[in-house]
């Protein structure tokens, strides 16, 4: 009986802990580090177009919940999501070489999701960051030579808050998933490659 009690105990704190202060909302940012691969756009531009395709939750990137899983408080981004979206996906073109720039294979991408939930466990519960893309890469001529949707599941694990800085990580990690997937597939650079993408000259004059 003891044993029991202390998991019921157990659970009751965790739950809140997770509700932290789950009435005042969290403005925050979204930070993000390139995960990285091989030099495959070296001496490449390429054009890019981040939009924001959501049709909920385009205000917010989460909500708090309280100790019954109940949405609380707004969790918003510290600055507008089709940036903060663009600026990953830059970073992971440049850690491979490619420049950004005029001239180059017309790559757009639109942000068809981009929200995080919570989930409780006994003791602690998980952040998780659900992302979804649309990504298509246009010729000059105006062919479609890609298009695919990316979806990318993020998650903190073992977390003690519902706060606005789990969220965050949780929707970082899941940009991270999307963007290795799409990295991943070679249909995406070689649609880079024969799309048009700008070389590189010395004097920074597309050829």
């Amino acid at each position: 009986m003891k044993i029991i009690g202390r998991a019921i105990l157990g659970a009751g704190i965790a739950a809140f802990c997770l509700s932290g202060c789950a009435t005042r909302e969290d403005v925050v940012p979204v930070p993000y580090m390139a995960h990285g691969g091989t030099q495959a756009g070296a001496g490449m531009t390429v054009a890019l177009n981040v939009t924001d395709a959501r049709t909920t939750d385009r205000t917010k990137i989460s909500n708090k919940t309280n100790a019954y899983g109940m949405e609380m408080a707004a969790i918003r981004a510290d600055r507008d999501v089709t940036i903060i979206v663009r600026e990953a996906l830059e970073t992971e073109l440049k850690s491979r070489g490619f420049a950004i720039g005029s001239g180059g294979a017309n790559t757009s991408l639109a942000i068809n999701r981009f929200y995080g939930t919570f989930q409780s466990h006994m003791f602690s519960g998980d952040a998780l960051g659900d992302v979804k893309f649309h990504v298509s890469v246009i010729s000059p001529g105006g062919a479609t030579a890609y298009d695919r949707e990316i979806d990318g599941s993020g998650i903190e694990p073992g977390i003690q808050l519902a706060s606005g800085k789990n969220a965050a990580a949780a929707l970082s990690d899941g940009m991270g998933k999307a963007f290795d997937v799409l990295f991943a597939d070679p249909n995406f650079l070689a649609a880079l490659k024969s799309s048009g993408a700008g070389q590189i000259t010395s004097s920074g004059a597309g050829s």
